[in-house]
């Protein structure tokens, strides 16, 4: 995986994090200047492996008693089986 930092002919500066395949799997806004996209690639490579993930794919479960969601863990990991392994390293 990389990110691709690019100018555009206004100045500005951005980014495209691709695949290592070089697929696309997120485009950022321009920037005014190439330290200012560089920074916030940065500060994505700092969070992404603290990232948590949002399931929407599937109706809410009911919570159970005191409001509490049925946990989704194995043998105390998270349950990524159903939506897949990034395969994205911790930074």
């Amino acid at each position: 995986m990389k990110f691709l930092i690019t100018a555009s002919d206004t100045g500005t500066h951005g980014f495209t994090l691709l695949d290592d395949d070089g697929q696309v799997i997120a485009t950022g806004r321009q920037y005014p200047d190439k330290a200012a996209a560089l920074a916030v690639v940065a500060d994505m490579m700092r969070e992404i492996g603290s990232a948590e993930i949002e399931e929407r794919t599937e109706p809410a479960e009911p919570t159970g008693p005191g409001g509490t969601p049925p946990s989704r863990t194995v043998r105390g990991e998270p349950d990524l089986a159903r939506i897949g392994r990034s395969g994205i390293p911790p930074v």
